[in-house]
C-alpha cells in the first residue's frame, strides 16, 4: 500500500504542475517550439553524497547527475533539430555549499579550504549554453564534475541565478525565450548545519525578484521533502518539516510575494512549483515529465484582431467616393496569417498599414468657385475704414479647402457667410494721435463723422526738458477741451501733441500734492529736494539743499549682535554688555567719542563651563558646571550600556583556548553593565606539550625501525591534538624485532657439523644461533650387503664424498699449489744466478 500511495503522490504532484502552466502554451494554432533559458540551480553540500533516503540507498548526486545528464541530453536533441538559434534554449548550471568566490563572475568549479577542510564555493559553473547533439558532452562534464562538499547556502545560489535571469533578460537577441530557474536541493538551507532562518530568507527574498522575469520551480530530495507543507500548524515551535517545506514553497513561484518562510502571502491559484521525491524512481519519473512539458511548449499564433477591425473598417467604405482606393486594397492583400505570437509587431504592422492607407484616403474635391468671388470681393475693400471687418476676416478663416463633393452644402454656406458679413460692414471715421517726440502710448480717439470732438488731456510723456503745449491738427493748434468737427475727408489725419522747454527755477517742497524730496534728512547730512518747473514738471537733476534739518544720532536702540558686542561674559555668572546703536542709522556708540559711556548689560551670560569627566550614581550620568554658585548640569541622562570595552575591569569570563574572553559591556561614562560580549579573536588557542602517557598514545610502533607515537596535550584544558591530527614521535621507544625463519649458514658434513641463524627481517640484526649435527656415514646393514662388490663399496664411498664435505678434495689441491710455487722459485734462483 506504501508504494501505491507514493505513486498516486507523484501523479497528483505533476498534474497539478501542469495545471498551471500558461494557456497560451498549448493554443490550437501552435507553430514553433519556445525558446527557454534555463538556469539549473544545484545542490552541491556534503550531504549529496548520502542515500535519498533510508530505503533508498541510492545517493542524491547520483540521482543528480543522472537527472540533469538526461535533461542535457533532451536538450539537445531538440536544439539540434532547430535551424534558427532564436528557437533554440539555453542552460546554464550554477552550483551552491559555500561562500562565492572573490570574483563573483569566475565562472567554473572552484573549491576553497577552510580548517584543512575543502569546500565547494556556490559558483556559475556555466553560463548560458546551447547544447546541441555535437558540444552536449562540454556541459555534461560539468555536471559530472561536480563533487559534494560544504554547506547549503542557497540564499548566494539565488544572487547568482538572479544575476543570469537579468542577463537573459537585457539580451535583446532572446526576447521571446521564456526563463526558467530549476532549484534542487537536498535539505535544510544552512550555513554550517542546521536549519538557518538568514539564508532561507535570504534566498526566499532574491527568489522575489527573479520571479518579476522568470518561473522558479523548486525540487528536493530528502525525508523531509513533502509539499503538501506550507508552514507550521497549531502551537510550539516549528518542526524541520515544517520549516524546509514552508521554505522551498517560498523560493517556488507558487507564492510570488513571499516575504520569509513564516511570511508566504497568497499561493498563485491552481500552482504546483515546488515538487518532491523520496526515491530515486519519483526523481527519474518528476525529472523526465518536467523534461516533456518543457520541451512541449510552443508559441501560440498572433493576435489578428487590429487586422480584422482594420480590414472591417475599410470594408465599409464605398471606394467609388474616393480618388485612389488601391494603397487599402492592397494593405489588405499583404496580410499574412501564418505568423505566431514572436511576430506580433509585424502583424500589428498589418492594421496599421491598413488603418494608415485608409486615413490616406482623398475624397473628390467639392466647387469652391463661389467662394472664391466672395473672398476676391473682400479683398478689394479698405479694412480700415470700416468698424469691425473681423467678421468678414472670421468668415474667411472659417473656410475649409478640404471638403469633398459631399459636403458642397456646407462649402456653399462658407460664400454666403463671407457676403453676410461684408454686407453687414459699417464705415468708421479713422483719426489718430501722434506724440511728437513723445513717449507712452495713448489709445486713438473715437470720432463720430460730422459731430463736434473735444480734445482731451495729453497722455504723453513729454520729451526731456518739455512740456505739453495743445494739439495740433493741419496748421491749428487746440488747447485741451477745445471743439472741432471732422468729416470724410479728415479720414486718417493726426491729432499732434505740441511740446515747450521747461524752466526749473521753482524751489518748493511739494508740487501737485507730490513730494519733491530727493533724500532725507539723516543724523549728519540736511534734506534734499529736486527744483520745478511753472508747468508742474520736476527736474530730476536740479536740486536745492534745505537748511538745518539734520537730525543728530540718538543712541537708544539695542541691538545684539557681534558689530555692537562691547565685552562677552567669561562664564555663566557674567553678564554681555553691549554698545548702544543709533535708532535711525544703526551707527554704534563705540565710533561716538561722546558716546563712550552709552552701553548696557544684557540678560545673556557666558557659557557654563562643564567638567570634562563624567559624574554618575547608579542610574544617570552628567556634565557639571564647574563655575562656583552655579549647580547646572548638561548631558545628563541615563546609563546605556553600549560600549565594548576589552579592559580588566569589565572583565565577566577570562578566555579559555576555544572561547575567547567576555566582558561586560559599558556606558560613556565609565559605568559597568551586566550584560556581557564575547572579545572578537581573544582565545588563546591549545598549548600543546608532550606527555608520554598510555591514554596519550596513538599508536604503538610496529617494529624496530619505528617508535611509538603520541598526541599532544593542551597544558591548559587538558584535550588531546587528536582532533586536527598533529602527534609526535617518542625517539625513547622502539618496536620489536620481526624474526624470519632459519636461515643455513654452513650446511653439515661427515666431518663438520653445520650452522644457522634467525634474524631481524627489517634491520637484519641477528637474533639467535644454533648447531647443525655432523651427517652419519653410509653403513651395511646386512651380511648380504658385507658380500657386496667393491664396485659398490666404491659407489657408497662417492655418496658420502656428496654430502657437503669436501675436505678431501681441497687438501690434495693445496699442496699441489705448494709444490709448484716450490719448483718455481728454484727455477727463478738458478736464472738469476
Amino acid at each position: 500500500m506504501k508504494i501505491y500511495k507514493k505513486v498516486i503522490a507523484c501523479i497528483l504532484t505533476l498534474m497539478m504542475f501542469f495545471a498551471q502552466m500558461p494557456v497560451n502554451v498549448f493554443a490550437a494554432n501552435q507553430k514553433n517550439n519556445i525558446p527557454l533559458d534555463i538556469v539549473l540551480v544545484l545542490d552541491v553540500s556534503g550531504s549529496m553524497v548520502d542515500p535519498i533516503t533510508s530505503t533508498d540507498t541510492t545517493k542524491r548526486i547520483t540521482i543528480l547527475k543522472d537527472s540533469i545528464n538526461q535533461f542535457i541530453e533532451e536538450f539537445a536533441k531538440n536544439n539540434s533539430k532547430q535551424s534558427d538559434e532564436k528557437y533554440q534554449s539555453r542552460i546554464s548550471i550554477i552550483k551552491f555549499s559555500g561562500k562565492i568566490p572573490d570574483n563573483a563572475d569566475k565562472i567554473g568549479n572552484d573549491t576553497y579550504q577552510e580548517n584543512r577542510n575543502t569546500y565547494n564555493y556556490t559558483q556559475i559553473m556555466s553560463d548560458f549554453f546551447t547544447a546541441t547533439n555535437d558540444n552536449k558532452a562540454k556541459l555534461e562534464d560539468v555536471v559530472n564534475s561536480i563533487s559534494p562538499a560544504g554547506a547549503t547556502r542557497s540564499d548566494f545560489a539565488m544572487e547568482l541565478a538572479l544575476k543570469q535571469i537579468n542577463q537573459s533578460k537585457n539580451d535583446e537577441s532572446r526576447k521571446d525565450a521564456k526563463r526558467i530557474v530549476f532549484f534542487v536541493t537536498d535539505g535544510q538551507p544552512t550555513t554550517f548545519n542546521n536549519f538557518d532562518d538568514d539564508v532561507a530568507n535570504g534566498a526566499i527574498n532574491t527568489s522575489k525578484e527573479i520571479k518579476k522575469d522568470a518561473e522558479v520551480y523548486t525540487f528536493g530530495m530528502f525525508s523531509l521533502t513533502d509539499p503538501s507543507i506550507t508552514g507550521h500548524v497549531g502551537s510550539g515551535s516549528w518542526s524541520d518539516a515544517e520549516k524546509f517545506n514552508a521554505y522551498m514553497h517560498g523560493v517556488s513561484s507558487n507564492y510570488s510575494d513571499a516575504q520569509s518562510y513564516k511570511n508566504l502571502g497568497t499561493r498563485a491559484e491552481n500552482s504546483a512549483y515546488y515538487m518532491g521525491a523520496k526515491s530515486s524512481k519519483e526523481a527519474t519519473a518528476i525529472f523526465d515529465s518536467v523534461i516533456a512539458k518543457l520541451l512541449s511548449m510552443t508559441y501560440a499564433g498572433a493576435d489578428y484582431t487590429d487586422v480584422d477591425a482594420a480590414i472591417k473598417r475599410a470594408n465599409s467604405l464605398n471606394k467609388d467616393n474616393y480618388k485612389d482606393f488601391s494603397k487599402v486594397e492592397d494593405a489588405i492583400n499583404a496580410v499574412n496569417r501564418d505568423k505566431d505570437i514572436t511576430e506580433q509587431e509585424v502583424v500589428n504592422g498589418y492594421a496599421d498599414a491598413i488603418n494608415e492607407a485608409i486615413d490616406q484616403l482623398e475624397y473628390k474635391a467639392a466647387d469652391y468657385t463661389e467662394v472664391d468671388k466672395a473672398i476676391e470681393k473682400a479683398n478689394k475693400l479698405n479694412k480700415d475704414n470700416y468698424e469691425d471687418f473681423s467678421k468678414v476676416e472670421d468668415a474667411i478663416k472659417t473656410v475649409v479647402r478640404s471638403k469633398n463633393i459631399t459636403e458642397q452644402d456646407e462649402v456653399d454656406a462658407m460664400a454666403k457667410a463671407i457676403n453676410d458679413a461684408i454686407d453687414a460692414l459699417v464705415f468708421q471715421l479713422k483719426i489718430k494721435y501722434g506724440s511728437n517726440g513723445g513717449t507712452g502710448t495713448m489709445a486713438n480717439p473715437t470720432v463720430e463723422l460730422d459731430k463736434e470732438f473735444i480734445f482731451q488731456k495729453c497722455e504723453y510723456v513729454a520729451p526731456n526738458g518739455k512740456h505739453f503745449k495743445g494739439w495740433q491738427v493741419d496748421s491749428t493748434i487746440y488747447k485741451v477741451g477745445d471743439k472741432r468737427v471732422f468729416t470724410k475727408d479728415d479720414q486718417n489725419k493726426e491729432i499732434k501733441a505740441v511740446w515747450e522747454e521747461h524752466t526749473f527755477d521753482q524751489k518748493l517742497k511739494e508740487v501737485n500734492g507730490v513730494s519733491t524730496l530727493k533724500d532725507k534728512a539723516t543724523c549728519t547730512t540736511n534734506a534734499i529736494y529736486y527744483k520745478s518747473c511753472a508747468c508742474g514738471q520736476v527736474s530730476t537733476t536740479e536740486t536745492f539743499e534745505d537748511k538745518d534739518t539734520k537730525l543728530g544720532h540718538e543712541f537708544t536702540k539695542q541691538i545684539k549682535d557681534a558689530k555692537y558686542l562691547k565685552s562677552q561674559g567669561s562664564n555663566c555668572q557674567e553678564h554681555d554688555a553691549y554698545w548702544y546703536a543709533c535708532s535711525r542709522c544703526d551707527v554704534s556708540a563705540k565710533d561716538d567719542e561722546n558716546a563712550q559711556d552709552k552701553y548696557y548689560e544684557s540678560a545673556e551670560v557666558g557659557n557654563h563651563v562643564l567638567s570634562k569627566d563624567w559624574n554618575k550614581d547608579s542610574n544617570n550620568h552628567w556634565h557639571s558646571c564647574t563655575v562656583p554658585g552655579c549647580n547646572e548640569v548638561s548631558d545628563k541622562g541615563n546609563h546605556v550600556y553600549d560600549q565594548e570595552v576589552e579592559s580588566s575591569e569589565y572583565l565577566a569570563t577570562p578566555a579559555t583556548c576555544m572561547t575567547p574572553a567576555r566582558y561586560y559591556k559599558s556606558c560613556i561614562c565609565g559605568a559597568k553593565g551586566t550584560e556581557a560580549f564575547a572579545a572578537t579573536g581573544t582565545h588563546l588557542g591549545h598549548a600543546y606539550i608532550e606527555v608520554k602517557n598510555p591514554q596519550f598514545l596513538r599508536e604503538k610502533a610496529t617494529n624496530c625501525k619505528e617508535h611509538d607515537t603520541y598526541w599532544y596535550v593542551c597544558s591548559r584544558c587538558g584535550k588531546t591534538s587528536k582532533t586536527i591530527n598533529k602527534y609526535y614521535e617518542d625517539k625513547d621507544s622502539k618496536g620489536e624485532h620481526i624474526s624470519s625463519d632459519w636461515i643455513i649458514d654452513q650446511q653439515p658434513t661427515v666431518a663438520k657439523e653445520g650452522s644457522k641463524h634467525k634474524e631481524c627481517t627489517v634491520c637484519k640484526e641477528v637474533l639467535e644461533t644454533e648447531k647443525i649435527a655432523k651427517l652419519e656415514n653410509v653403513k651395511t646393514e646386512t651380511k648380504k650387503e658385507e658380500t657386496a662388490s667393491k664396485k659398490e663399496i666404491k659407489v657408497e664411498s662417492k655418496k658420502a664424498v656428496t654430502t657437503g664435505d669436501n675436505t678431501n678434495s681441497i687438501v690434495p689441491i693445496v699442496l699441489l699449489g705448494i709444490s709448484l710455487l716450490g719448483i718455481y722459485m728454484i727455477v727463478m734462483k738458478k736464472c738469476v744466478r
